[in-house]
């Protein structure tokens, strides 16, 4: 009776594992969009804001180029590091970047932490789908993806909404950013002591199963890596499979969305309707709310109860939103009523959300295994920072002078294309892994 009364508060009450993801994901997230949520103040900077604003656009695509080595180191050793000591290296470069982004005398020793930032943020992610993918279940893993990935759009919201609302209290942008170091503190203290006892707990179930190696147990060592390789295909040949690129291409188009809502939409809201720096920042979280909504209404309690058809015309509903919203937002100010913008920018952000995380996610857990999941997620991570460089400039330019029909138009292109490429991947899955069943 002791040892249920035990294990009971930690599977059933309380999931340690998955609330501590949720938390690294989500001050990961929040300390993201510090420094862009930052960025109409650090220009109004009468010291810093001339030789920032020479730099900003480059420093966009050196974010976007950073963060693409960062997904490719992460699909190179997250597998083989594990996730918990990948996430304690992040925040201690968290922790170096946000103390280096306050103290900065300069505007390239600035540049240099905001790259170091978004290094630390890129490898989050891979970490986070490895735990889920090496810890849970084939049937609990649709939830936990979603609780996570809703860290991070929740991360996202919650960070553009704090750091508005320090910005329009009146808070020099420096010490807006100050409460952020003993939060990355206390998350580097916790996934540090996450990894050691998982690393402890590990090494005595080794040491238990050496010692008493029963003929079941030798039989179970020897089949689960036959098992792992026939249920996960190589790399190298998953990779040349159209269902990959089916999968890869829409993931690189989507993400262009999370840089127009961490970026642009602020901007959009400040130079096209009249709304001032904090309530442009703060808006441009509540806009970011939506993906809130997306993951944990639509994903948590909706998407993981369907069937496989059921969330190939889920997932395709969603894509035609969102090929939908931009469109509209494309019409501007002299056609788009101001009261709607932030309504529809909530809306888009609901519908992008769920095929953004989630298809992507499931499938690199289903063609990677316990071995290769952490590569397959980072290398479509690395596609869409890859996408991003080539797109960012470009956005950036029109959008300096408060041009953001073409670049909303862009945005309506990739979900039309998003919306033929991901249902169909997901079909051909389903469809796969039905007449496997039938065989077996």
């Amino acid at each position: 009776g002791e040892v249920v009364r035990m294990s009971m508060p930690s599977s059933a009450s309380f999931d340690a594992t998955s609330w501590l993801l949720f938390l690294a994901v989500l001050v990961n997230q929040s300390g993201r969009v510090m420094v862009p949520s930052l960025k109409t103040s650090v220009l109004a900077d009468p010291d810093f804001g001339e030789p920032f604003a020479a730099v900003v656009g480059g420093l966009l695509s050196g974010v976007s180029i950073v963060c693409l080595g960062g997904k490719l180191l992460g699909a190179a050793f997250t597998d083989r590091l594990g996730g918990w000591l990948v996430l304690v290296t992040v925040f201690v470069m968290w922790l170096a970047a946000t103390a280096g982004a306050i103290a900065a005398p300069t505007v390239d020793v600035f540049g240099y932490m905001w790259l170091l930032n978004s290094f630390a943020y890129t490898v989050t992610w891979g970490a986070a789908v490895q735990v889920v993918g090496a810890v849970y279940g084939e049937k609990e893993r649709p939830a936990q993806l979603s609780k996570v990935a809703s860290a991070s759009r929740f991360g996202a919201t919650l960070g553009n909404l704090f750091f508005g609302q320090l910005l329009s209290a009146g808070f020099a942008w420096r010490r807006v950013m100050m409460p952020m170091v003993p939060l990355q503190a206390a998350l580097l203290l916790l996934c540090t002591y996450k990894y050691f006892t998982d690393s402890g707990l590990r090494a005595s179930a080794a040491a238990a199963a050496a010692a008493t190696p029963s003929a079941a147990t030798r039989s179970k060592a020897k089949a689960a890596p036959a098992a792992e390789e026939a249920s996960s295909p190589g790399a190298l040949a998953a990779m040349a499979s159209l269902d990959f690129w089916l999968m890869l291409l829409p993931k690189a188009m989507l993400f262009t969305y999370t840089q127009f809502f961490m970026n642009y939409i602020p901007q959009l809201l400040h130079a096209s309707y009249g709304y001032d720096h904090g309530q442009a920042a703060s808006l441009g979280g509540v806009a970011q709310g939506g993906s809130v909504i997306g993951l944990l209404v639509v994903g948590n309690m909706i998407y993981k109860g369907l069937a496989p058809g059921g969330k190939v015309k889920l997932v395709a509903l969603l894509l035609a939103v969102c090929a939908a919203v931009p469109l509209a937002l494309s019409l501007g100010p002299e056609v788009l009523p101001r009261p709607l913008v932030v309504p529809l920018a909530v809306l888009w952000g609901l519908a992008y959300a769920l095929p953004f995380y989630i298809p992507p996610g499931e499938f690199a857990m289903q063609i990677g295994g316990k071995s290769a999941t952490g590569l397959f997620s980072n290398l479509f991570d690395a596609a869409g920072f890859t996408f991003s460089a080539l797109w960012n400039p470009w956005a950036s330019s029109l959008a300096k002078d408060g041009d953001f029909r073409v670049v909303l138009l862009s945005q309506a292109l990739f979900g039309a294309l998003s919306l033929v490429a991901m249902p169909l991947c997901m079909h051909r899955q389903a469809a796969r892994a039905a007449s496997a069943k039938k065989v077996a």
